[in-house]
């Protein structure tokens, strides 16, 4: 399928870009800078046949956006819609090259970080910590699902606590390995549970929050390659 008036509606949106004074310099070097590598990049995709929908909504969207550039127009909602398709086109590109695939790849990660998180955190923070965080990891969820940039964003917010509940758990850890038969005892005076499962309970969170530091690794790496996957 021949997308040249995908390039064609990109290099007016550049003619307009240029000429408005409701962007402004910073913006303006920023918005022409992505568009013109869009350009380069569209030039040589071959759109499917099952997603030319997309393209003609993205052909849609960018003639709508020309009318916007109005004189009297409101400068903030003509930057968000201009944001918005740019993120669009980004999008769209990885649905018409194949590259979507790094959603799923990071909706796994996040999902079991999410997990270990949860149960790793109220041992130190009570219940009230994850409680909190239940909802933002729950909207992140659906917000994968369905390539939203605002769950996408969510979903980040969970990568601070999890490093703050993994690093709590190593330090734990250490403690174990130079305390091991004190901090047995400590479990065991503090739950009442047998000796076996107190050392499992001793060791086994330590170990947890090491996988979880290498999940909260692995998903900041993932959320930066499939950041421009979300709209």
């Amino acid at each position: 399928m021949n997308i040249i008036k995908v390039t064609e509606v990109l290099e007016q949106l550049i003619k307009k870009i240029e000429k408005t004074s409701l962007i402004s310099e910073k913006k303006r070097k920023r918005y022409l800078r992505e568009i013109n590598s869009l350009i380069n990049e569209y030039k040589n995709i071959e759109i499917p046949d099952n997603l030319e929908n997309v393209y003609t909504s993205l052909v849609r969207k960018g003639k709508e956006l020309l009318k916007g550039f109005r004189a009297d127009a409101n400068s903030k909602e003509l930057n968000d819609k201009l944001s918005y398709y740019i993120r669009y086109l980004k999008a769209a590109k990885a649905d018409f090259t194949g590259n979507t695939n790094y959603i799923n790849k990071y909706f796994r990660v996040y999902l079991f970080t999410s997990i270990l998180f949860l149960a790793l955190s109220p041992q130190y923070f009570g219940f009230v910590l994850p409680a909190v965080f239940f909802i933002p990891i729950f909207l992140g969820v659906r917000g994968i699902k369905n390539r939203s940039l605002t769950g996408f964003n969510l979903s980040l917010t969970v990568i601070p606590v999890s490093i703050m509940t993994s690093f709590i758990w190593i330090r734990y850890g250490l403690f174990v390995i130079s305390n091991y038969r004190e901090a047995i005892n400590q479990t065991l005076n503090y739950t009442g549970l047998s000796p076996t499962l107190a050392t499992l309970l001793t060791i086994i969170p330590p170990i947890l929050a090491v996988i979880l530091l290498i999940l909260i690794i692995v998903q900041s790496y993932r959320a930066i390659k499939c950041k421009d996957l979300f709209v």
